[in-house]
């Protein structure tokens, strides 16, 4: 752990290391799994708060794209086992919406709806093998215009240019290669806004830590499991693995990566630390920023691109459906000297808000037909009428309408991906989220004139699509092989 004196640097030193003490007296199996430290919200919220200059435009803006990070495994987000002290204070300095939705639960067409302020129907990309077309104006292209220099740093093969096409914009692209980890994507961005010399910039930093497959660093990996793994009388895994997609688990590095763990609480907990690990690194990150005297000047949204299924509808380790495991999303925005320190903003928010968002507090002006809206209202107190979010699958398969009571699913096709969960052609799932937010009773059938509703908004939704034609994507075999051991070839 790197040790700095700046205020930000203390608060977060402080945070890490009362979560360090708290597990280092959790050592025993039931107390490793289920307990919630005593003195977690003293030592990680309740530290002095940091003297950040205010009321001056920001000279750059950094979005940060966590993938595969679920909102609700964040402490500021209600978690009470996961520790996020980095997240938590920066929550305490910006403003957090608490009900934000991604347009899709898969990478690519995610991004492409971040970058582009469109849904899947307008930019047509329905999955990692597709690449966005050349029609939309990014939000990198739209920064570049106005005179931005802009950088981008991806940690997966489809999100490389000749895959995704998401470099459109970007001036200087690091491409997924090997490994990378969070630390190292962050020292690459840092050297970057030191060469700009102060010239304005937009920054995208993608995150692969929490995807698949789960390895976080040392002491990460045993932050939240304190057991044997490959306890030979422990067969919690082996009864999940028949609900994996099969060519996820019949992969050799899928294989390779759980030989030998009996244990599924243990890779469990692979997620859970890789969440930690992230967290101390974006808490290094605004150290540095801070340090550069550049973080009262520069806006910075964290936010991810899906999330993930954790045993959820009986599905481990993917995000297949749009259930809110896999589509509710952390948006947090630090806007200087605007905005509410610590708001909680819990209307329905959406991906694709973030584009048209963060232009305007940059005082530019974004293209005409995007499908986000500005939430800079709420940002600052005010309101804005409300509106429920638009979610579609990878290959067409589903769509989702996500409103503050329901949750409404319709079907698209039939077609097998996993033992524990199959579409079925014009199958529709409603579900109460007051009465039920973990989504276990479709009471299709007892609300009909709730599910006529959502049905007649989706059909308006469709005829409101633009259709826009794709890109040419160039996949390898080596990362068609890739994407069959994360499960997206099926």
């Amino acid at each position: 752990m790197r040790i700095s004196t700046s205020p930000l640097a203390v608060i977060r030193t402080a945070a890490v290391l009362a979560v360090c003490l708290t597990f280092s007296a959790c050592r025993n199996r039931s107390d490793a799994k289920t307990t919630v430290p005593a003195d977690r919200e003293t030592s990680v919220l309740h530290l002095p708060a940091m003297d950040l200059a205010g009321g001056k435009r920001a000279n750059g803006a950094i979005l940060i794209t966590v993938d595969t990070l679920r909102a609700d495994y964040l402490s500021c987000y209600g978690h009470t086992r996961v520790l996020t002290p980095s997240f938590d204070r920066f929550s305490q300095m910006s403003v957090v919406f608490r009900n934000t939705f991604s347009q899709a639960s898969t990478t690519t067409p995610s991004h492409s709806s971040i970058m582009t302020s469109l849904y899947l129907q307008d930019h047509n990309v329905y999955s990692n093998f597709e690449a966005l077309g050349d029609t939309p104006q990014t939000l990198a292209e739209t920064f570049k215009a106005a005179g931005y220099a802009t950088y981008a740093i991806v940690n997966m093969r489809h999100l490389n240019p000749e895959v995704g096409n998401l470099a459109q914009g970007f001036q200087h692209f690091v491409r997924s290669g090997n490994s990378r980890r969070a630390a190292a994507s962050f020292d690459d961005l840092l050297n970057w806004i030191d060469a700009q010399q102060g010239k304005p910039f937009f920054a995208w930093v993608h995150l692969a830590d929490v995807h698949t497959p789960y390895r976080p660093p040392p002491p990460y990996d045993r932050f939240y499991y304190d057991d044997d793994e490959h306890d030979p009388s422990e067969t919690s895994l082996a009864r999940i693995w028949p609900t994996l997609p099969k060519d996820m688990s019949d992969h050799p590095s899928f294989q390779a990566w759980l030989e030998g763990i009996t244990d599924v609480q243990y890779v469990l907990a692979q997620y859970q630390g890789a969440v930690t690990y992230v967290d101390d690194e974006f808490g290094r990150l605004l150290d540095e920023l801070d340090n550069r005297r550049i973080l009262s000047r520069t806006a910075v949204i964290l936010t991810a691109d899906h999330g993930e299924s954790l045993g959820e509808h009986g599905m481990y380790f993917v995000h297949t459906g749009l259930y809110d495991a896999t589509t509710h999303i952390p948006l947090i925005t630090w806007f200087p000297g605007d905005g509410r320190h610590g708001a909680q903003v819990r209307d329905i928010v959406e991906s694709v808000d973030i584009y048209p968002t963060l232009l305007e507090y940059m005082g530019l002006t974004p293209p005409e037909g995007i499908r986000g809206r500005s939430l800079l209202p709420l940002v600052r107190g005010g309101t804005l009428a409300p509106k429920n979010a638009f979610i579609e699958h990878a290959g067409r398969n589903l769509v989702a309408i996500r409103s503050e009571r329901y949750a409404y699913v319709r079907h698209l096709r039939t077609a097998y991906i996993q033992p524990s969960y199959t579409f079925t052609n014009g199958r529709e799932e409603l579900y109460d989220l007051q009465s039920d937010p973990d989504e276990l009773h479709d009471i299709s059938k007892e609300k009909p004139e709730a599910v006529a509703l959502f049905r007649a908004e989706l059909a308006r939704r469709r005829t409101e699509r633009l259709d826009l034609a794709i890109g040419k994507a160039e996949v390898t075999a080596e990362t068609t092989d890739v994407l069959r051991s994360l499960g997206y070839v099926q």
